[in-house]
């Protein structure tokens, strides 16, 4: 999965934040965080990258940082979430802001809600 890279300059009217870069920027390990889920946790990490984009960053960090963002979402979305919080995650990862990052996981993620609230026989023909 792609991230789509933003510049600076595209970023600048978006997301305003102090910058937390490296290990700072990962949330902190408390025992309410231990035991949730990967995906959660992956929440966590990927909402931690994302706050840590701010007006002064660089192009090469902001790369990165987008490139650690779609890595983690890779791994949030490589299976079906089992709780109403993982899939509002998910759903956040996917639909994070403005745009849907990551359109195939939209869809899965779609079905994924029909399945949830039992709609998938009254979908199944509108495919």
């Amino acid at each position: 999965m792609i991230f789509h890279a933003t510049t600076r300059s595209a970023a600048l009217g978006t997301v305003v934040s102090i910058p937390a870069m490296g290990a700072a920027a990962l949330p902190r390990t408390s025992a309410a965080n231990l035991n949730e889920s990967p995906i959660l946790a992956g929440f966590r990490r990927w909402e931690a990258l994302r706050n840590s984009i701010s007006f002064g960053i660089s192009d090469n960090d902001l790369k990165r940082i987008h490139s650690g963002m779609s890595e983690i979402a890779g791994t949030m979305l490589a299976k079906p979430a089992t709780t109403t919080h993982e899939f509002a995650a998910q759903f956040m990862v996917v639909c994070s802001g403005d745009e849907i990052e990551y359109r195939q996981a939209a869809r899965e993620l779609h079905a994924h809600a029909q399945a949830l609230v039992g709609m998938t026989s009254l979908c199944a023909g509108n495919h």
